[in-house]
């Protein structure tokens, strides 16, 4: 089955396309830019832009000297912490002739040129993690449909950050991947596979977040797989999660999702790991068993 995959920049997203292409007839993965260009201006220049405005100049240096005196500090900054895919997290590797396109601009995936370079691969499908909202032009393209990975239980979760919600929130248990057709909504299309990660007690928002995304992988390779057998059975999503939007995970909710690991809300939750788990077992879709698979061995464990 034709497969063009779609990704961001991220070194999950990456570590995403690389898998896929280990696995699947991958014949072109796009690499949506999703970064603007910073202001480079010099820092006085940008204290004149903002002089005239008080209450924007006084935000603007607390923000600069919260940076320098605090940030560095926190505990997702830490060496230890760190979301690590290892070397596949880094750097995209081609594999055969698959061919490779970066999109110029900002959330770009949807332009004319773009979807015209995705066409001309003759798609079965697009396997999508962490690109833009695609328009009904683009969803059109492939023979059978887009499917995303989505890093959250839908029904619970819709948008970014999922999992770190999820533990800002103080609900571990909610910690899952979703993989789902692509409609003009977010995350809310139909369902092929849901899975959640086994939880252990020295899991943080970043570790859980690495473990959603390689269970993730697995589900995405048995959903197109199923797609190519005729064994796809994706299920409507009826009760839709809140919508967490980009903007809403400052860098207060950040700071915030990483205190409640030190307030133990991962012990808490192990100790009553069966309870909590019941009505979100019965709430999964299409539960993904990946001892069913053989795929275990295919993704190995950055070290």
């Amino acid at each position: 089955m034709r497969t063009v995959v779609v990704v961001s920049q991220d070194k999950s997203d990456i570590f995403f396309a690389n898998q896929l292409m280990k696995s699947l007839n991958v014949v072109g993965v796009v690499i949506e830019n999703q970064i603007p260009e910073r202001d480079q201006s010099p820092l006085l220049n940008k204290a004149i832009k903002y002089a005239g405005n008080p209450a924007i100049f006084s935000r603007k240096v607390w923000e600069v000297l919260d940076r320098k005196l605090v940030e560095g500090k926190q505990d997702y900054n830490r060496a230890e912490n760190a979301l690590d895919f290892g070397e596949e997290g880094h750097f995209l590797s081609p594999v055969d002739d698959v061919a490779v396109l970066r999109t110029q601009g900002v959330n770009a995936i949807n332009a004319p040129e773009y979807r015209d370079w995705i066409r001309s691969l003759r798609p079965d499908v697009i396997a999508v993690c962490g690109a833009s909202i695609m328009k009904a032009e683009l969803l059109a393209v492939p023979t059978h449909g887009v499917l995303n990975l989505h890093g959250g239980l839908s029904q619970f979760y819709r948008g970014l950050f999922t999992t770190d919600w999820a533990i800002h929130n103080r609900e571990p248990e909610r910690v899952g991947a979703t993989v789902h057709f692509v409609s003009e909504g977010v995350d809310d299309g139909d369902v092929v596979y849901q899975g959640r990660p086994a939880i252990t007690a020295d899991d943080n928002p970043n570790s859980l977040y690495e473990k959603v995304v390689r269970l993730g992988v697995e589900m995405m390779i048995g959903a197109i797989s199923d797609l190519e057998h005729s064994r796809c059975r994706p299920t409507k999503l009826t009760s839709k999660g809140q919508l967490y939007l980009h903007d809403r995970f400052t860098t207060q909710a950040k700071r915030a999702t990483w205190r409640r690991i030190r307030e133990g809300i991962i012990t808490d939750y192990l100790e009553n790991k069966s309870e909590r788990d019941k009505p979100v077992l019965a709430a999964l879709i299409n539960e993904f068993q990946l001892e069913e698979t053989s795929e275990t061995s295919r993704i190995p464990s950055a070290s």
